[in-house]
């Protein structure tokens, strides 16, 4: 009986971390991304400092729910070129033609290390990292216990010169908030989901372009431009 009783417990948190509080599907347009949140998420302008010092605008997409705190920055390099170009502390070394592409690609390796400190000063622990990829677009996943055991999933991704940031915190007791980052889908200027694959070195070697899938039964689906 014991056994049994195991199971079900068992079961039911599995149900649990299902993200069946989930009932919004958010669609950035212009920000190019999809992703599943409990509700509709609050939205703040923000500014990142990127790895080679240059200031680029963001914005932080947060919503709350019981079964903890959901977050996805978007960090927008698309005007790097740009904004390298009008620095005022151009040195030699950074003012080369293409250095600014040498940020760009940084930006991931920078976050994590952002997050490794923040972790640090704040008493928790890095339990997993780890490369992963979203549809063969790379980036780098990590798993956090709080100092006040709440655990964080962290994943990091960056495509199109636009940095993703995904963050989900859940308290100490529930399960596991994987589902947040299984959830994020790229989406090109019309809406259309991005899907890559890869050669034998690691190339990307094709781009695949499909509809967004139907929202499941429960799930709404909301539309920013």
């Amino acid at each position: 009986m014991k056994r049994i009783t195991q199971l079900i417990f068992t079961s039911l948190a599995f149900l649990s971390a299902l993200p069946v509080f989930a009932q919004i599907e958010y669609i950035h347009r212009s920000d190019r991304f999809a992703i599943t949140f409990p509700n509709i998420p609050e939205v703040d302008e923000r500014t990142r400092l990127s790895a080679h010092g240059v200031i680029f605008p963001a914005r932080v997409y947060s919503a709350y729910s019981s079964s903890g705190n959901y977050s996805l920055t978007l960090v927008d390099y698309t005007e790097a070129e740009k904004r390298h170009r009008a620095r005022l502390d151009q040195t030699d070394a950074s003012s080369g033609a293409t250095f600014w592409v040498m940020d760009v690609r940084a930006s991931v390796a920078h976050e994590a290390q952002s997050i490794r400190e923040s972790v640090r000063d704040a008493g928790g622990e890095i339990t997993y990292e780890g490369w992963a990829d979203i549809d063969k677009i790379e980036g780098h996943q990590m798993q956090i216990t709080n100092k006040d055991q709440s655990r964080s999933f962290i994943g990091i991704h960056l495509n199109a010169s636009r940095l993703y940031i995904l963050e989900a915190t859940s308290p100490q007791g529930f399960p596991p908030p994987a589902w947040f980052q299984q959830s994020l889908q790229f989406i090109d200027e019309n809406g259309q989901r991005i899907r890559y694959t890869f050669d034998t070195d690691g190339q990307r070697t094709n781009i695949r372009i499909v509809p967004l899938a139907d929202v499941p039964e429960g799930v709404r689906r909301v539309i920013v431009e």
